[in-house]
């Protein structure tokens, strides 16, 4: 069962000395679909990326469903 997701983006990565900005809304946009699932995810931002970690019980594909619906993700990938 994977235990997290690399969330990886396009535009916002090519954005100026304001890209910051743009990743942090990228981020509540993601705590905001993932708030409405069960289970709590936690959400971090690193050089770049976007890491979700998810909780023991998670139901996967309603998880990447709710993921392909924020505006701004270029791919998920699963993390063992």
């Amino acid at each position: 069962m994977f235990k997290a997701f690399l969330i990886k983006y396009a535009e916002i990565g090519i954005k100026g000395k304001n890209r910051f900005i743009f990743e942090n809304a990228l981020r509540d946009q993601i705590k905001y679909s993932l708030k409405q699932l069960e289970g709590e995810y936690f959400v971090s931002k690193e050089q770049g990326r976007i890491f979700i970690e998810c909780p023991d019980d998670y139901d996967y594909e309603e998880t990447v469903e709710a993921l392909q619906r924020v505006f701004g993700i270029s791919s998920i990938c699963p993390v063992a």
